[in-house]
């Protein structure tokens, strides 16, 4: 695979409702504690701070990951009802409310969400609030991972949605997603059926939000005892912990495509860099699209992951941002040419903020 913008010509043909326009955008990848709300909400807001220290960097939207204060590895229904919260309301919402209206932006982030009374449902979702505080959207997992069926999860009734999100005056197409929605349903569906990204290309979507709690491509479930003690102990040694990436920190735009031979060796392993195998599968699964022409239409992707290790599991970093710009797919003797930018990406193993200015 090779990054896009080389031999493609920039489209002529921009429909009035498409004019370009720059969004800063922030995705703010964690390590979660389980169960540590508290701690959570410190560790990002202090994150934040750190990236938006002055006016001229406000950011437009901000995105955290799946369960992004709670964690994720609950081990029962049981196990994760003191965290769960009704829409517009909980420790979640109220920090997202606080930071929207802190940083007069919006905020995304994953919460797990408690519906109705009695015999209530919980959902994996994601919360979209803006300035004021409103719940713009809420939108409810709709492929559920193992994990999400082991604490009572149900699958959303709703399926994908598309929605628009006014900023600054223009009408952006928007969807939400999170973290399996990007595989094959139940990983049994055809592989080529890219549901969720097939929904973003019908929908012609410019906007398109990933909160996720992927597995590190390093990670296997049969590790040993001497495997996870292996890599537990460089969370607990390598440095750099916290990563603040900018629009003029652009080191690692195109790490996660370098196809070089990867080892399962934890002395190979390196927090502060992309975890190339999950962002190259990222891409894969966004086939429909780069496999068409949609000339002036730029689609931005925001994969916001977390990061480090919870009980047996290590998550896979790498929060990236990419930009499709609606070039058709190229097959070549070299390989296969597709018209995308890789705008950033932070290491697998950091916490931080990937901020990066997008033309919509």
């Amino acid at each position: 695979m090779q990054k896009g913008r080389k031999g493609f010509e920039k489209s002529n043909t921009v429909h009035q409702w498409l004019k370009e326009m720059k969004l800063r955008v922030a995705a703010v990848q964690l390590n979660s504690i389980l169960g540590n709300v508290e701690e959570n909400i410190a560790k990002a807001t202090r994150m934040l701070e750190q990236a938006f220290n002055s006016a001229a960097t406000k950011p437009d939207l901000i995105v955290l990951p799946e369960l992004a204060l709670t964690g994720y590895n609950f081990k029962s229904p049981e196990h994760i009802k003191p965290f769960l919260e009704h829409v517009g309301s909980g420790k979640s919402y109220e920090f997202g409310k606080t930071v929207s209206q802190r940083w007069n932006c919006m905020t995304l982030l994953g919460y797990p969400e408690k519906y109705g009374k009695g015999d209530y449902k919980i959902y994996n979702s994601a919360v979209l609030i803006d300035q004021s505080g409103k719940v713009l959207q809420n939108y409810r997992k709709t492929h559920l991972y193992d994990t999400d069926k082991t604490w009572g999860c149900s699958e959303s009734p709703d399926g994908f949605k598309a929605f628009d999100l006014l900023i600054r005056g223009k009408h952006i197409r928007t969807t939400i997603g999170i973290c399996m929605d990007l595989n094959p349903y139940e990983f049994k569906a055809p592989f080529e059926n890219y549901e969720f990204a097939s929904h973003a290309s019908q929908e012609k979507c410019q906007l398109i939000l990933v909160p996720t709690a992927w597995m590190n491509s390093n990670w296997d479930e049969n590790w040993t005892s001497h495997q996870l003690a292996s890599f537990k102990k460089i969370f607990e040694t390598q440095s750099p912990i916290v990563e603040i990436n900018t629009e003029h920190d652009r080191m690692k735009d195109n790490a996660i495509l370098y196809m070089k031979k990867e080892t399962k060796l934890a002395e190979d392993f390196k927090l502060d860099k992309p975890d190339g195998s999950t962002g190259r599968y990222w891409v894969i699964r966004l086939d429909p699209l780069f496999s068409s022409e949609h000339p002036g239409l730029k689609q931005c992707v925001i994969v916001c992951n977390r990061s480090g290790m919870e009980d047996k599991l290590m998550y896979g970093g790498t929060s990236s941002m990419f930009t499709f710009y609606g070039g058709a797919m190229r097959k070549s003797e070299e390989g296969v040419s597709i018209d995308f930018s890789i705008e950033g990406s932070l290491g697998q193993g950091t916490e931080g903020v990937l901020v990066r200015e997008l033309e919509i």
